[in-house]
């Protein structure tokens, strides 16, 4: 009959053997909880164990290769400073966690690309510092219906800012939207809109307005290139994508153009094709070296895609349409 070798062994769930049980080179089972151990001496004498299916593992593991698994179970801090592409189900923390950290090394290309489930065992979990880098371009995949806390510095929802103003002629706007890429109109106390007889941008974050006569009222500034909120239930207004789509300017083509602007000098009449399918669009006239706006005299809407600018001499400078 063929000897059975047989290992050092218990079957008593979590017994783990001490130094004192094993020589070096030798193994011991748990055979309840399917794990194998040896021990291991670099000078310090310890209880090392190999790692096996089905089985919990205590201490850390430095991995230096590829990591294939359909589902991934984290429970306590992670930090990743390489790729990370996850295409399974993820479930980070317990019920007992109520705020889960994801952290990563900004250094790295890091895409959480959360192709399936993102469970953080918990509806009242939130992010902590959840980060989306790439080379090229920043974005994060996903509606944001879940964001909070974000930095206002970082991400603004403002897109317009009103000032009032009594009994002056003379108004200055702080809006602070840190562009020059704005649109402002004056209107009375009554609502009725105010024609400016100048418009100043004195710098990116303060707007100088000078009225023919003094008044009382308000001003909006409304800033351009901001991020609203709102609903597209038609896939054609997101060439074709869902309104889930990324919130990265580069995955949106074809989508309608809003602004006009020309460059135009040497005349007093303009004839601007803007071709914004507009009757009615907002135009402005800015002086491109003194920085200021002008106020045309004429302004002749002749198609839903043209109109004709009239000023009461030469003017040159930058014509801007805005539907």
């Amino acid at each position: 009959m063929a000897q059975v070798v047989k290992l050092k062994r218990t079957a008593v769930e979590g017994k783990v053997p001490s130094t004192s049980h094993l020589e070096l080179g030798e193994l011991a089972i748990n055979t309840y909880d399917g794990r194998i151990f040896f021990e291991k001496d670099n000078g310090t004498p310890s209880i090392q164990h190999v790692v096996t299916t089905n089985s919990s593992t205590t201490g850390a593991l430095d991995i230096h290769g590829d990591i294939t698994a359909s589902n991934l179970y984290i429970q306590g801090n992670t930090t990743i400073d390489g790729n990370l592409t996850l295409g399974g189900n993820i479930t980070i923390g317990d019920s007992s966690t109520d705020t889960v950290s994801f952290t990563a090394d900004l250094s790295s290309s890091i895409i959480p690309d959360l192709g399936s489930t993102f469970d953080l065992g918990s509806s009242s979990k939130k992010w902590n510092n959840l980060y989306a880098v790439t080379a090229s371009a920043d974005k994060f995949i996903g509606d944001g219906s879940g964001l909070t806390n974000l930095p206002a510095v970082d991400v603004s929802q403002v897109a317009t800012v009103t000032s009032s103003f009594d009994n002056t002629s003379s108004i200055s706007v702080s809006h602070n939207f840190n562009t020059k890429n704005v649109i402002i109109s004056v209107y009375q106390s009554n609502d009725t809109q105010i024609i400016p007889q100048s418009v100043t941008l004195t710098n990116n974050n303060t707007a100088d307005i000078v009225l023919s006569g003094t008044h009382s009222g308000y001003v909006v500034v409304a800033k351009g290139g901001h991020i609203v909120s709102g609903s597209a239930n038609d896939s054609n207004q997101l060439n074709g994508q869902p309104g889930s789509y990324y919130l990265d300017y580069t995955n949106f083509t074809n989508l309608p153009t809003t602004t006009y602007k020309e460059d135009v000098s040497g005349n007093s009449t303009y004839s601007i094709t803007h071709n914004l399918n507009e009757e009615y669009p907002i135009v402005q006239a800015w002086n491109t070296t003194t920085k200021r706006q002008e106020i045309p005299s004429i302004i002749e809407s002749t198609s839903v895609n043209a109109l004709d600018v009239t000023f009461s001499g030469t003017f040159s400078g930058k014509i801007v349409v805005k539907k």
